[in-house]
């Protein structure tokens, strides 16, 4: 007779995706780069005057097609952590996915860096003992510190 544990059901510990702090950087750089065409506009509005009605529409929907791209860029990846594995996926249409199971984990590596690293924005990667790069890879969630300790309490 087997003695091994009952099967548990995999259940979903964590989800997430990249961190919305991760685009304002991008989010900045637009504002600022419609409100200087709006300048160059209004300097230039004797020259312009035909196109005017028109004109003031290239600055105005650019800030929404910077954050509609950003949306669809982030909505791409997708992380979860389980009670048995670490997982990432990313695409649309065609999916690739990395995962490791959680007692294969032998390193965790966490990276803060820029602007974003003051709110908790990092980059979290997993390897086992097999490779000396890191097997999966959360790019730029939040609370990368909280993911790290959580996979590690699962360790446990």
């Amino acid at each position: 007779m087997d003695s091994q544990e009952p099967h548990q059901p995999e259940n979903i510990i964590w989800a997430g995706r990249r961190s919305w702090w991760f685009y304002l950087g991008e989010w900045f750089g637009s504002v600022i780069l419609a409100t200087l065409l709006v300048a160059a506009i209004r300097y230039n509005e004797d020259q312009l005057r035909a196109w005017i009605p028109w004109i003031y529409g290239i600055p105005l929907l650019l800030v929404p097609a910077v954050i509609l791209g950003t949306v669809v860029y982030r909505n791409r990846w997708k992380y979860q952590v389980t009670n048995r594995r670490v997982i990432a996926e990313y695409g649309w249409i065609i999916k690739d996915s990395n995962e490791i199971r959680a007692e294969d984990i032998r390193s965790i590596t966490v990276s803060r860096k820029g602007l974003s690293s003051l709110f908790g924005v990092g980059r979290v990667e997993f390897s086992s003992a097999a490779t000396d790069d890191a097997d999966v890879i959360f790019y730029q969630i939040g609370g990368a510190n909280t993911v790290r300790d959580l996979v590690r309490k699962l360790q446990n």
